[in-house]
């Protein structure tokens, strides 16, 4: 087995346009409804999260919720964007509204890092990450 140099995993990262700083693992009561909802029924299932940023153009993406059955080898993430729709009149604050795609599950046996990778690159697959 050929161990890879520390400079093409370096580059590795690079290719991939987006990075994130260490996710967060968090409570099931703090994840969004849909993703809960799309792994219900699962065991064992721990909840991550980590803001996401194009490298290229630093600019914040969104932020990534991840659901991992390590037991099962199963992933499933969302992604959360915040959109102004509107000033408050009284304030004349922004008011933001939060989206988030649907639950996307695939086969993931490889942590938490991998996962999130893997669904970045199926947000740019699908045309939502530039």
């Amino acid at each position: 087995m050929r161990e890879q140099p520390i400079g093409e995993a370096v580059e590795e990262w690079y290719l991939s346009d987006v990075g994130w700083p260490p996710e967060k693992e968090f409570e099931v009561f703090e994840a969004h409804a849909s993703l809960v909802k799309a792994v219900a029924g699962s065991r064992g299932v721990r909840y991550f999260t980590a803001f996401i940023i194009d490298v290229p153009s630093d600019a914040y993406l969104g932020d990534v919720q991840m659901a991992i059955d390590e037991a099962a080898g199963e992933a499933c993430g969302i992604l959360l964007t915040k959109h102004v729709i509107g000033r408050d009149a009284a304030t004349g604050e922004p008011v933001l509204a939060e989206e988030a795609t649907r639950p996307f599950k695939f086969p993931c046996g490889e942590g938490v890092a991998k996962a999130i990778a893997s669904f970045c690159d199926k947000l740019k697959m699908a045309g939502i990450f530039p």
